[in-house]
């Protein structure tokens, strides 16, 4: 039988195969596979082609060998804004990828990375051979035209290519951002092909940053017609029966406190005096479960869109305006239904008893959190007596809470103030103020008290319910954190089992050092995330053993399913009943978690695009800021009046050769000495911003 002659890529696999991973030059390959020199050209083409396609590796000086599968693994691959490229293979180790070598890999696709064989720095680097499976998330971009064809530049993070369009609507014009699908991208000779599936908007439009946004993320902040035809059929007004059937609160001092914009009260407080050793802490939340029933289109629609989205003025609600600002909003001198919870409170502070129940409230005053700032420093004012009485209480109940650990961090938020053309003309960070935390230990304290209900005083009953729960944090991320706590030089030691109070006094020891705010962001980024469950968990952050969310029903699906439990768990629960949770809840509980992380990412996003757009008008302004974190390619700088980060390129630091010491998360020049490291005031210059890549650089100076 005649034997099957191969072809020239078989030969050249066989040959290489029988080599033991010897790399040999392009024309000693030629020649010992007899190519002849008028096939020359084309053996070259191939021999690229067979690299491309991982089947062979190109190695120095148009070498060529079989790939070492051993120094190939798979993971995940994520793009920088500048290109380049990490893989997650496993057990938080990364492998770098040069832009030049992410192969045909985008964002988010799983791959087959192989690390070189020689490594130039103390961060593994390879590069990508294969994409082994597409990533499911969106791809976005801006579109160009060139002569006849319409390119797509993708959004940040992605490979530097632009991806030709195939199918699209007649009608796009260029400058738009589209969403594309059917990604298809085989060989890097050639460019990715796409087809378009919506445009978004305009991206240089400023007016069009939140349509953008919402599309990017999913997000439709219009209410389905079924949800609307179902909410013109709620009354305005409450049935007299249903009053009568709650506990008939209007006489009593009771008023909100939220911030001036606000529009959906969903809390209420009051506060009596029984004797000198006793206060009765009233908190008031609005009863949405009354008009939101189970199962209705409003409570599917409610379940999908799991809480409000808050962007600058504008709010996507979870729910329609006639339930969060008019039916269910707890407005002055209006009769509301809320469910209430009255706790006795001695004046250490220690809940001694308390009483759950439906009530009908009428508020006698909508107060903003600098109304009653204001009257509480001046000590005179609308409500002043109960006011101060609040305000000896939240004291007392924080000072309960700290002394066993309950973690407090003072992170500010940048808060717009945007101008009619869409771009910020003022950016400030937020202001904690007394009347803030006034709320914040009343609300607290009420979850807590819900969470104990349940679980501790009907213990027997073994009721299902959804908890808000806190793990501690991961071992590495600890050692991470006391690791940079070291090489600032504060003097903490790492203990063998860690404690929210571990945190909590690293947290006061900061508290007068210029980095505190850095420092606060660190020690977060190490914690665990919170998320909702309907296991009986701590919350390691608050160092509460039971905890929930009860006190805002309007803008966040799991407080809407604690009231309906809450009143259901007030009559008689049959096993039946208990089942039916006990298979519902973990699913909600899940469900409500990835809805809260959609929505902070959605959050980020707009709060990213009105940061760069503010900045845009500042080119080559100078300001203050601290280093937030340090690669071999520059260090991060956050200006403090604007809590934007940007980037301090090394390659701009033009006094010094700076070599990066991993160790100590420093930049050192070689030559001077100079140290940039965590944690360090520097003044910066703005140096280029780019919208579209979210993008801004800086420049250091002295």
């Amino acid at each position: 039988m005649k034997e099957k002659k191969l072809s020239i890529e078989e030969q050249v696999v066989s040959f290489l195969k029988k080599q033991s991973g010897l790399a040999f030059k392009q024309r000693r390959l030629a020649k010992t596979l007899g190519i002849h020199a008028d096939r020359y050209q084309e053996f070259k083409n191939l021999l690229r082609a067979l690299a491309e396609e991982g089947k062979l590796e190109q190695c120095q000086k148009n070498t060529y060998r079989i790939p070492d599968i051993r120094s190939q693994m798979s993971g995940l691959i994520s793009f920088s804004s500048r290109g380049f490229a990490f893989v997650n293979i496993g057990q938080d180790e990364e492998i770098f990828v040069g832009s030049y070598d992410t192969g045909t890999a985008f964002h988010g696709d799983k791959v087959i990375v192989e690390k070189y064989r020689k490594q130039g720095g103390k961060r593994p680097e390879g590069k990508v051979v294969k994409v082994i499976e597409r990533s499911s998330a969106p791809i976005f971009g801006t579109l160009k035209r060139e002569r006849q064809d319409w390119w797509a530049i993708p959004e940040t993070p992605a490979p530097p290519v632009s991806i030709l369009v195939k199918e699209h609507p007649d009608d796009i014009k260029v400058g738009q951002m589209v969403e594309l699908y059917n990604l298809k991208w085989e060989n890097v000779k050639y460019y990715p092909v796409a087809d378009i599936k919506q445009i978004l908007g305009v991206p240089d439009n400023p007016r069009d940053d939140i349509t953008i946004i919402l599309k990017m993320f999913r997000v439709n902040p219009e209410f389905p017609a079924v949800v609307r035809k179902e909410l013109a059929g709620i009354p305005d007004e409450l049935a007299l029966e249903e009053i009568q059937q709650r506990l008939d609160l209007r006489e009593k001092e009771i008023f909100t406190i939220d911030p001036a914009t606000a529009k959906d009260f969903d809390d209420a407080v009051s506060l009596e005096k029984i004797d000198d050793k006793l206060w009765r802490l009233g908190v008031h939340i609005a009863d949405v479960s009354h008009y939101v029933k189970a199962g209705s289109s409003l409570d599917r629609e409610a379940r999908n869109r799991g809480t409000s989205i808050y962007l600058g003025d504008t709010v996507v609600s979870m729910l329609p305006e006639k339930i969060s600002n008019e039916l269910c909003s707890l407005r002055p001198e209006e009769d509301k239904p809320t469910l209430s919870v009255f706790m006795d409170i001695t004046t250490d502070g220690e809940v001694v008893d308390y009483q759950i129940a439906p009530g009908i409230i009428r508020s006698a005053k909508r107060f903003s959190y600098e109304e009653v700032q204001h009257i509480l420093d001046q000590g005179d004012g609308p409500h002043i007596e109960t006011l101060e009485n609040m305000r000896q209480l939240s004291k007392i109940l924080y000072y309960r809470r700290s002394q066993v650990g309950s973690i407090d961090f003072d992170i500010p938020e940048p808060i717009f103030k945007i101008g009619a053309d869409g771009i910020p003309v003022e950016i400030k960070p937020s202001e904690r103020l007394d009347s803030h935390r006034l709320v914040e230990e009343f609300m607290l304290l009420a979850n807590k008290t819900i969470a104990e209900w349940v679980t501790v005083k009907r213990k027997k009953e073994k009721l299902p319910f959804i908890y808000r729960i806190h793990p501690a944090p991961p071992e590495e991320a600890i050692d991470g954190l006391y690791d940079l706590l070291t090489r600032l030089g504060l003097d903490f030691r790492r203990p063998e089992t860690i404690t929210p109070n571990n945190i909590r006094q690293i947290l006061l020891k900061v508290e007068s050092l210029p980095f505190k705010h850095f420092i606060e962001q660190i020690a977060l980024r190490s914690m665990s995330k919170a998320v909702y469950s309907s296991k009986a968990l701590s919350h390691f952050g608050l160092a509460f053993k039971y905890y929930t969310h009860f006190t805002s029903p309007i803008r966040r699906y799991p407080d809407l399913i604690v009231h309906r439990l809450i009143k259901h768990y007030l009559n008689t629960v049959s096993e039946e009943d208990k089942k039916f949770y006990q298979h519902a809840l973990p699913r909600i509980a899940d469900q409500s978690s990835e809805n809260e992380k959609k929505a902070v990412e959605v959050e980020r996003e707009f709060i990213k695009v009105k940061q760069i757009r503010f900045l845009a008008n500042k080119v080559g302004e100078w300001y203050s800021g601290i280093i937030t974190g340090v690669l071999e390619f520059g260090f991060f700088v956050e200006i403090s009046d604007y809590l934007v980060e940007g980037l301090v390129h090394v390659k701009t630091l033009e006094d010094d050769y700076y070599f990066y010491d991993a160790n100590n998360h420093t930049l050192k020049g070689r030559r001077h000495g100079r140290s940039f490291r965590l944690g360090d005031r520097v003044n910066v210059k703005i140096r280029e911003v780019s919208i579209k890549e979210r993008r801004v650089d800086f420049e250091w100076g002295e």
